[in-house]
């Protein structure tokens, strides 16, 4: 009898082909794996306004962990499960703290009501058609902030992450996803702690868990599982920490890869 395997993927560039949404291949095989008794838990940078509506051919329990760690979003009952949110309070600090560092700095918050983004944010991503809509908008500072988008004109994806990594100085956790600006969640969010805590709550743990990645928000999740898939169009970091390989997402290689494990009999 095959152990019971927890199997988590990310979307953008990962499960997701160049049309950004789920191939057919693709839900047929992540089918065939729920049915012979496995979990799949989607771990995404995505907010779930711009996730869930390319997620209803998924098998119908799988779970849905939204924007980097911070929250679980139930597509059932559409209802947030938890949530991890950085203070209001905090994010006002936050903003200060990066503005006196990087004064060309413009942000964008989710919170629990929406998505919302400064103007000058909005101008320098070549309109709002380019970023992520959803929910209410919500004035700056009135609530709990799930994630916190931070762009420069100057510095871009790793760069602005490591320019940013001292200013914020452990009052958030930094990632990127190849998008040019960065992501601030709470401290301790990141795919690892979402993935970590779904897997708990499923009776799952990192010794029998197969995470599949390819940018550097994925970094946490695939550290963590003991089996780490880098995609074929992953970053070298990615690459370098994982323990295999599979094709691109283009060419399906979530598909194909648990498709060699079914076949194999591994899973």
């Amino acid at each position: 009898m095959h152990q019971k395997r927890l199997i988590a993927v990310d979307l953008d560039g990962t499960l997701f082909g160049a049309d950004h949404q789920i191939s057919p291949r693709t839900v047929e095989v992540l089918h065939a794996v729920q049915q012979r008794g496995h979990a799949i838990v989607v771990v995404t940078g995505r907010s779930a306004h711009s996730a869930i509506s390319r997620l209803g051919s998924l098998p119908a329990n799988a779970r849905i962990v939204c924007s980097n760690g911070a929250y679980e979003y139930n597509q059932t009952s559409e209802t947030t499960v938890w949530s991890a949110p950085l203070s209001s309070t905090t994010v006002a600090l936050l903003r200060d703290r990066i503005m006196k560092n990087l004064a060309d700095a413009s942000f964008g918050w989710e919170t629990a009501n929406g998505l919302s983004f400064e103007q000058k944010f909005i101008n320098e991503a070549g309109g709002a058609h380019t970023l992520e809509q959803g929910g209410t908008l919500e004035a700056f500072g009135k609530s709990d902030v799930l994630k916190l988008y931070v762009r420069s004109p100057r510095f871009v994806r790793g760069d602005l992450q490591r320019e940013l990594l001292p200013v914020v100085n452990g009052s958030a956790e930094v990632s990127t996803s190849g998008a040019p600006f960065v992501e601030l969640t709470a401290p301790g969010v990141d795919k690892a702690s979402g993935l970590a805590r779904v897997a708990a709550d499923l009776g799952y743990t990192a010794n029998n868990t197969i995470a599949f990645g390819d940018n550097l928000n994925d970094l946490p999740m695939l550290q963590w599982a003991s089996e780490s898939v880098a995609m074929g169009n992953a970053l070298d970091e990615v690459k370098a920490i994982s323990t295999t390989q599979t094709t691109s997402n283009v060419d399906e290689g979530v598909a194909a890869h648990l498709q060699k494990k079914l076949q194999n009999g591994e899973l």
